[in-house]
């Protein structure tokens, strides 16, 4: 299967869901934050929505992809 590279130190919350997409995974809107789950409807993370997120919880949120999804997804 194909690798998924996202730039964790210039990322938007449009990135992480398409690429939770891409990975087999379900997105649901909230008020503030979008919820992933995986296709049985096991809690994977939340996405907060703002226009640049830190480093660090880009970091979190594709390990959890990585530990649900069906794709690799590596950080730059």
């Amino acid at each position: 299967m194909k690798e998924v590279r996202i730039n964790a130190s210039d990322c938007s919350y449009n990135e992480l869901i398409r690429t939770a997409k891409k990975c087999g995974l379900v997105v649901k809107s909230g008020k503030k934050h979008y919820k992933v789950e995986d296709m049985n409807g096991q809690f994977v993370t939340t996405i907060p929505r703002h226009s640049r997120l830190k480093r660090e919880l880009v970091k979190g949120i594709v390990e959890k992809f990585n530990q649900f999804g069906i794709r690799k997804v590596n950080i730059r």
